[in-house]
C-alpha cells in the first residue's frame, strides 16, 4: 500500500530526480516519481491523477524508451492505449539518492 505524499513532497522529489538527470522533462521525472512512490503504475492512472491528456504522457514515455531510460514498458493495452511501466535500476537509483 503506497504512502499518502503532500504535493508539495511529491514536487520535491519531482525536481529532485530532474535535477539528479536533466535529460529528463518535468513531466518524465513526475512519472518516475510516480512509479517509485507507487502514486500510479500505468499511463491512463497517471494522466487522470494529475489531470494531464494521455497523449502528452504517452509520448513522454515513447521518447525514453532507449536502454539507458529510467523506465521500462512492462506491457501495452493496444485497445486502450494504456501503457504499464516499471522502474530500471537506472530509475530505482535516481529515486534512492532521494532523502
Amino acid at each position: 500500500m503506497p504512502k499518502s505524499f503532500t504535493e508539495a513532497e511529491f514536487l520535491a522529489h519531482v525536481a529532485a530526480v530532474q535535477a539528479q538527470d536533466p535529460v529528463l522533462s518535468p513531466l518524465m521525472a513526475g512519472i518516475v516519481t510516480a512509479l517509485f512512490l507507487e502514486i500510479a503504475a500505468d499511463s491512463r492512472i497517471f494522466a487522470k491523477l494529475f489531470g494531464i491528456e494521455h497523449a502528452l504522457v504517452l509520448r513522454e514515455i515513447n521518447q525514453l524508451t532507449d536502454p539507458d531510460a529510467p523506465v521500462v514498458i512492462a506491457r501495452r493495452d493496444a485497445r486502450t492505449q494504456r501503457t504499464y511501466l516499471k522502474l530500471t535500476v537506472k530509475g530505482e537509483a535516481l529515486c534512492r539518492l532521494i532523502p
